[in-house]
């Protein structure tokens, strides 16, 4: 094919192609016996690899390169690694408007914010897209609802804030009363979903950020963490026989802490459409058995004890991330183990 033919089928003119010859970016492979340049299937393929190259940003000294470095290369292959290329791009470039939203949204209705606020706000942008996908962050309302949150988020904390002050213990009941209110607040901003908890909780530990945003210490957590507990227990102490609470107290709070990853397990295969009599679901329910031994131990009576307990306090249920959805499949799963055993 002779230079004219193909640049009118490339769709350029053949002064480009005569100073891709000059860059020795592509040669014809041959010539006329009049002189004039011939192209055939290999140096067509190079052309489409010039063209690919340009359109995607290339400069042509960029091309020469990368034309050496693949030559050996398809042009699928040099197709697919720039859709990578281009796909990670386009999620860099969502992100970042994703995160100018929502400074947009933080800020909306104040005055100019100070560099520090900004950037502290970019900071914990940043630091939940390293926690969080993108529809993990629409689910979230400590993300999308971040005005909002934060205020009733603040005045938690001036509870607590106050409760320390005046040196209350987790055992007192108005430390429990906040901490249940906490913990479901905690639920509504995580939309009820345990995996978001988890890694919130996660990004809670690491990031000073997000500590820094909602005004709060590692022990002021830890003083939340112990008041739901608190809370739990002082319902169990109501009904439960002394002897039985006493060793249900003393192991509580250890196995409970394997609850919110066997209520991500549960959500996973209700996703999933995986049903709870199948194998899985009983592998659940084993491990849900598992848990409640540990803390009520292997006695039937001081078992029966505490399941009344369960099944007859609601309150129980508070701040647990535990639906009724959740609850039935775990119910059938316990029913379809114990006849298969």
């Amino acid at each position: 094919m002779q230079a004219g033919e193909l640049a009118r089928r490339a769709g350029i003119t053949v002064r480009t192609l005569h100073h891709y010859d000059a860059l020795g970016l592509l040669k014809p492979s041959g010539r006329t016996e009049a002189g004039y340049r011939l192209y055939h299937a290999q140096d067509i393929a190079c052309l489409q690899r010039i063209q690919l190259l340009k359109n995607l940003g290339f400069t042509l000294a960029e091309v020469a390169s990368l034309l050496q470095d693949d030559a050996r290369h398809s042009i699928k292959t040099l197709v697919d690694d720039n859709i990578t290329a281009l796909n990670a791009q386009i999620d860099s470039a969502t992100r970042l408007r994703d995160h100018l939203q929502q400074l947009r949204n933080t800020f909306a209705g104040e005055a100019e914010p100070s560099t520090e606020a900004f950037l502290n706000t970019l900071e914990l942008l940043e630091a939940y897209s390293r926690y969080f996908s993108r529809d993990e962050l629409q689910d979230l309302r400590f993300y999308t609802r971040q005005r909002a949150t934060r205020a009733q988020w603040q005045l938690l904390l001036d509870e607590l804030n106050t409760l320390q002050a005046e040196g209350v213990k987790p055992t007192a009941p108005s430390a429990q009363n906040l901490a249940v209110r906490w913990m479901e607040q905690l639920e509504q901003d995580t939309t009820g979903n345990p995996e978001l908890l988890r890694k919130l909780s996660l990004m809670a530990e690491r990031e000073q950020a997000l500590r820094d945003y909602l005004s709060i210490e590692r022990e002021q957590l830890n003083f939340i963490q112990q008041a739901f507990l608190e809370h739990k227990l002082a319902i169990f102490r109501r009904h439960l026989s002394p002897s039985v609470y006493a060793y249900l107290a003393e192991r509580y709070g250890d196995y409970m802490k394997h609850w919110p990853p066997l209520l991500r397990r549960i959500n996973q295969m209700l996703e999933q459409g995986i049903s709870p009599e199948s194998e899985i679901g009983r592998e659940v329910a084993q491990d849900w058995l598992a848990i409640f031994q540990g803390y009520a131990g292997q006695d039937p009576k001081a078992q029966a004890e505490i399941r009344k307990v369960q099944m007859n306090e609601p309150e129980l249920r508070r701040g647990t991330w535990l639906r009724d959805a959740q609850l039935d499949f775990l119910q059938r799963a316990l029913a379809a183990l114990r006849q298969y055993h």
